[in-house]
């Protein structure tokens, strides 16, 4: 028998709980050749306006909330809508979220659909953070990533979210572009700091499963940097980046003036979060739920009165566990073993003692006092030792 939506609300933030909220817009101009995000490329707005109508029917079913203390707004390309469905995207999220309540609102942008009046709009509509994908400043790179913007026009862009009020911007760069040298990328952390950002994010290039970059790389198309010259990078980020000011609180996030981004800091922290949009996840104490992927599929579910749910899941305590280690340790304080097991009720040192044994002899964590930070040698591996932890904990 259906489910309707109206006999199974879940509220958003409930009272006393740190729910943190995320929204997923899912349309881009270009599917990036490296992306794996559940985006799409759409010409008829139509399915946007039906995308928008679907999410305030979620928003209803998820109930009124009390503030989130964070709310990220992703994809996708938020700022890809156009002006008027940007105006209702924050018109509709308005009705169940106060936004100006918020701690943090992040949006995330592109350069060549980020523009002074949309800035203005979202930030009237509360939003205090913008979280821009530049990706380099090579225009080489830029289409080899298939980027849909020019070094000039980032640079243009970010000088008008400054002019509409913005005083906490995010770069997002990505290093490790096949034959990429080490003074490129030196040169596009110069051009990201020229602009005077308030947080950068620098991530290196991985190759998806089912991305168009993966295929070409499966099909000796492409020959990916060596993984040296990544580790090169890498750690000359962090030099050039903690010359500059900037804090590296996580693997690949550095804090300059606006500080962490708090959203995904709660994250990390294993926070709970809700997630409204095509292929948005929620987690709340242990129960993990992802909705239906498509727009369509999605879009039809709510407007049909059904919840959007595709999958759900109760995580049993080993996962628990293995998740707080593999998402904890990514962070610069590392994570303190007794406070996790005491949190999640579970005997943490028991169950991962023997990994954490041969990480330290790998010399890839430190383990002091009960807390486990990676090491110098470790962050290059952070991605191998965190799955470590998720592994012990599926047996």
């Amino acid at each position: 028998m259906a489910v309707i939506v109206s006999a199974s609300r879940r509220v958003i933030g409930a009272p006393g709980a740190a729910t943190s909220l995320y929204v997923h817009v899912p349309f881009c101009v270009v599917k990036c050749g490296y992306c794996d995000f559940n985006s799409y490329v759409v010409e008829d707005q139509q399915v946007v306006d039906r995308f928008l109508d679907a999410l305030a029917a979620e928003l209803e079913w998820r109930g009124d909330a009390t503030p989130p203390p964070t709310v990220f707004i992703g994809g996708g390309t938020p700022s890809h809508l156009d002006l008027p469905r940007l105006e209702r995207l924050f018109a509709v999220l308005g009705k169940h979220v106060d936004l100006a309540r918020c701690a943090e609102v992040t949006i995330e942008a592109n350069p060549e659909s980020i523009d002074r009046n949309k800035a203005t709009v979202a930030r009237a509509a509360g939003v205090n953070r913008v979280s821009m994908g530049v990706q380099s400043f090579d225009a080489r790179h830029l289409r080899f990533l298939d980027r849909a913007h020019s070094a000039d026009r980032a640079r243009a862009a970010f000088a008008e979210l400054r002019a509409a009020g913005f005083d906490n911007i995010s770069i997002d760069l990505m290093f490790g572009v096949p034959g990429q040298t080490v003074a490129e990328w030196e040169a596009d952390l110069a051009a990201a700091l020229q602009l005077g950002p308030d947080h950068l994010s620098c991530y290196n290039l991985t190759y998806e499963p089912g991305t168009r970059l993966t295929h070409e790389l499966q099909r000796g198309r492409l020959q990916p940097n060596d993984e040296q010259s990544d580790h090169d990078m890498f750690l000359r980020t962090r030099e050039v980046l903690g010359a500059a000011g900037f804090v590296a609180y996580e693997v690949s996030n550095f804090a300059g003036r606006g500080g962490p981004c708090r959203h995904n800091d709660h994250y990390w922290l294993q926070g709970d979060y809700t997630g409204v949009g095509p292929g948005a996840a929620s987690h709340r104490a242990g129960v993990r739920s992802t909705n239906l992927k498509t727009v369509d599929g999605w879009a039809r579910s709510l407007l049909s009165g059904l919840p959007p749910t595709a999958t759900a899941e109760t995580l049993t305590p080993r996962q628990r566990a293995g998740e707080a280690v593999w998402l904890g340790i990514r962070r610069h304080d590392g994570i303190e073993l007794e406070d996790a097991g005491r949190r999640l009720q579970v005997p943490m040192l028991d169950w991962f003692e023997s990994t954490l044994r041969t990480h330290v002899r790998n010399d890839w964590i430190t383990w002091n006092g009960g807390r486990i930070a990676l090491t110098q040698r470790g962050l290059l591996f952070a991605d191998r030792v965190g799955a470590a932890y998720l592994a012990g904990a599926a047996r």
